[in-house]
This record gives C-alpha cells, sequence and structure tokens, in this order.
C-alpha cells in the first residue's frame, strides 16, 4: 500500500508540473461565436475543435445521421483544397482533422504543430466554409457508414449497446441516433449535406475550443477572420431531461451464441450536477465490487462491468456475460441493494478517490482531451469554468452522499439480454 501511495504521487507531482506551463482558460466572443482557450507552452501541440450545439435535440427521425455524415464528407475535400492537394499538405504537417457525432454535440476537431497552426487553421476553416461535396466522397463515406452500422449487428456487444440505448432512451430526444440508421443515411443525398451544414454555419451554433502553444491575441484575429462574416443565427440550448422510468423491465432477443450478453441501465444525475459527482464514485465502487463477487469468488463471468456513462441526460449500467443468467444477475442485484444499504467506509472511499483522481489527471494530460473536457462542460450548460473544481468535488463526496444518491437514482433497471439461455426467471431481473 505504501508502495502504490508514492507511485500515485509521484505521477500527481509530475503532472502537477506540467500544468504550471499552462494557464487557465478563458472566453471571448467574435460575431457572435463562444470562444475558449488555454493557453499551453509546455508543449509545441495546439488542439481545436468546433462543436455544433444539441445533437439529437435539433435532429428529426429524418436526420439520424446527417450531421456525422456532413461532417466526415466535408473534411475530405474543399474547393480550395481538393483531395490530393488537401490529404498532401496534411501529411506533410502531420496535422490531424477529424469529424465526430455524439447524442448531445458534433464537432470537427484539429491537432497539429505550434509551427503549422496557421496553414493547418486554413484548411480547417475552408472544410466548414467551402466543402467540396464531391459525390464520390459522399458515396464512399456513406458505404463506410453503411457498413459500419451493419457490422454492429454481427458484435454481440455493439449491438446490445445500440439495442438497450435505444430501450432505455425511448420517447426521448436520444432516441435519434447521431450516427444514423440504415434507412436514413441511404437517403441523404449530396445537396441535403450540403444544406443541413450551411443551416448550422451560425455562430450561435458553435462553440470553438483551443488548448495549446499560441496566444489569445493571435487566436482573436485568425477567428475574426474565418467567422466574422457568417449569420448568428438564433440558436437557443435545449438540455435533453433526465430519463425516468416508471417500472422494470427486460428485452430479449434470441440468438444461438455461446454465452448470454446482458446489459442493465438505471438514470443517474445530469451530468457535472451536484449528484453527479458521489455517483461517479459509486459507479466505480460497483464496478469494483461486480469485478470481486461475479468473476474472482465465484467465477460467473469472465468480465462483469459496472459504471457510469458520460452523456447530459446520463445513465448508469451493469454488464454481464453469462452461461446461466439467473444466478449471475442474482449476484448483481445483491450489489446494487448493498450500494442502497449499506455505506462505503471512509477507508475505502478515501483509496478510491486517490485512484480516481490520478486517473482523472492522466485522461486529460493532453491537449485535444482538455479542449474536449472544457467543451463538454459548457456545452452542458454548467460553464466550462466548472472543469477545474472536478477534482475538489470528488474530494468532498461522503460516504453519506454516495449511498443517498444510489437510494435515489438505482432502480426500475430497463435490461436487455441477448442469447439462448436454457431457463430464465424474469422476476430475478425486476429491480
Amino acid at each position: 500500500m505504501k508502495i502504490r501511495f508514492l507511485i500515485i504521487m509521484t505521477i500527481l507531482v509530475a503532472l502537477s508540473s506540467k500544468r504550471v506551463c499552462a494557464s487557465e482558460a478563458e472566453s471571448f466572443t467574435v460575431n457572435g461565436l463562444e470562444v475558449i482557450f488555454k493557453q499551453n507552452t509546455a508543449t509545441d501541440i495546439v488542439a481545436a475543435g468546433v462543436y455544433f450545439r444539441g445533437g439529437s435535440t435539433v435532429l428529426t427521425r429524418q436526420q439520424a445521421g446527417i450531421e456525422d455524415l456532413a461532417l466526415t464528407v466535408a473534411a475530405k475535400a474543399t474547393v480550395h483544397f481538393p483531395k490530393e492537394k488537401l490529404n498532401s499538405a496534411l501529411e506533410s504537417m502531420n496535422t490531424q482533422i477529424d469529424a465526430s457525432a455524439t447524442l448531445d454535440y458534433s464537432s470537427l476537431n484539429l491537432m497539429c504543430v505550434k509551427q503549422h497552426f496557421g496553414k493547418s487553421w486554413e484548411i480547417f476553416v475552408d472544410m466548414l466554409l467551402s466543402p467540396l461535396f464531391d459525390t464520390q466522397d459522399v458515396e464512399l463515406e456513406r458505404q463506410k457508414m453503411l457498413s459500419r452500422i451493419k457490422q454492429s449487428r454481427d458484435n454481440p456487444d455493439q449491438y446490445l449497446n445500440d439495442l438497450i440505448s435505444h430501450s432505455f432512451y425511448r420517447n426521448h430526444p436520444y432516441e435519434v441516433d447521431a450516427n444514423g440508421n440504415e434507412n436514413t443515411v441511404s437517403a441523404f443525398t449530396a445537396a441535403d449535406l450540403k444544406n443541413h451544414l450551411k443551416n448550422r454555419l451560425m455562430t450561435s451554433h458553435m462553440l470553438l475550443v483551443v488548448v495549446g502553444n499560441t496566444t489569445r491575441t493571435e487566436l482573436e484575429k485568425m477567428v475574426q477572420q474565418a467567422f466574422g462574416a457568417i449569420p448568428q443565427g438564433t440558436y437557443e440550448a435545449v438540455l435533453p431531461p433526465v430519463i425516468r422510468h416508471q417500472e422494470p423491465s427486460i428485452k430479449i432477443v434470441q440468438r444461438e451464441l455461446p454465452t448470454n450478453y446482458i446489459m442493465g441501465y438505471f438514470p443517474t444525475p445530469a451530468f457535472a450536477s451536484e449528484e453527479s459527482y458521489p455517483m461517479l464514485i459509486a459507479g466505480s465502487v460497483l464496478r469494483d465490487n461486480l469485478f470481486e463477487e461475479v468473476r474472482t469468488k465465484r467465477g460467473l463471468s469472465y468480465a462483469p462491468g459496472g459504471g457510469t456513462g458520460g452523456l447530459f441526460s446520463n445513465f448508469g449500467f451493469v454488464y454481464v456475460t453469462a452461461v446461466n443468467p439467473d444466478t449471475t444477475i442474482k449476484v448483481i442485484i445483491a450489489e446494487l441493494r448493498r450500494l442502497i444499504d449499506e455505506q462505503i467506509s471512509k477507508k475505502k472511499l478515501g483509496d478510491k478517490l486517490n485512484v480516481f483522481i490520478t486517473s482523472y489527471y492522466l485522461r486529460n494530460e493532453a491537449n485535444q482531451s482538455q479542449a474536449m473536457t472544457l467543451a463538454r462542460y459548457e456545452l452542458a450548460g454548467v460553464g466550462y469554468q466548472e472543469a477545474d473544481k472536478f477534482v475538489q468535488n470528488v474530494k468532498r463526496v461522503t460516504p453519506d452522499e454516495i449511498q443517498k444518491v444510489c437510494k435515489k437514482y438505482i432502480g426500475n433497471l430497463q435490461f436487455v439480454l441477448i442469447g439462448n439461455p436454457a431457463s430464465l426467471e424474469v422476476k430475478n431481473f425486476m429491480f
């Protein structure tokens, strides 16, 4: 234990010394575009991201996946940088630009070295302002997306995640899949993608976050030149509501598999809310307890899991693969009850916090990770400044707070099972 403590403290000191060269995050506005900037002179890497607010809340069912595909295709070629010229320039500078879409937001992300930031930024901005939307690029990326969607059904774990999300978030904005489905993705035309991105390219819809070795003066000038003339629009944030279910349920999907894949979701507090911090620790304790009770002590499953997600309207989960689901689920439910009925000891909580905080620092060491963290807090409506309070908020968590949030939120689990169990007592899942 003493060696483990010294290792943790060494890591924390090393990470703290690196952060000495990083300033506090600040924000400014250009033509209605909110910009968050954090200077970090400890590295020559610059990370930037343009985030489009809203995620699934701004999409109709028919638009599922349109923003994902539009941004992906926009990053392939532009009016001023045709494909070959664009790829050659990015490769020569070792610059990375990629698109992503989640249920809460979509983004175009840039990572480059300081000496190539100006040229990389020029290409990055052109992808947003002057995308080519070549029909061949559209078709190629469409087929890639369709292939991923189809292959997800062949992977039991991925299919399980898709099914549980749709089941848990029924009649909720998250029911619209930001990554699309076969019907919607197959129907989008190049004109659809171009029009959608054009309608979203308004500064009130966007958030820019930059972390790295540059200056605010330089950045303000670049942002003004890039986005100073585009429309502001009138975007109004609509955050997804916290999900609630009135009763437990289980959905069974029959498949001939060597084991059964099982996952259950329960609601958790909204992202970065006061209650979310004790629930984060509860999720981590749950994961450890399930590993010990299900795998180590009883050998019922090789890979049990548990924890919390990272959505603005969030969830907690339990997961297991098991040949005998009835026996295994009883152990899992017992561990959920233990979180509700018993307080974690102060010593166990202290050990958990040390490891938890160290892991948080390690995950957010890179500029790109810091940029995404700042963006998530801002987009969630709690403000980017709260990101710097994460550690102190976690340190304040008490055993009593953990038990209170578990009592309040853990219940009415929504289960999905994929497999062909020899026997199944549905009542065992009704918790």
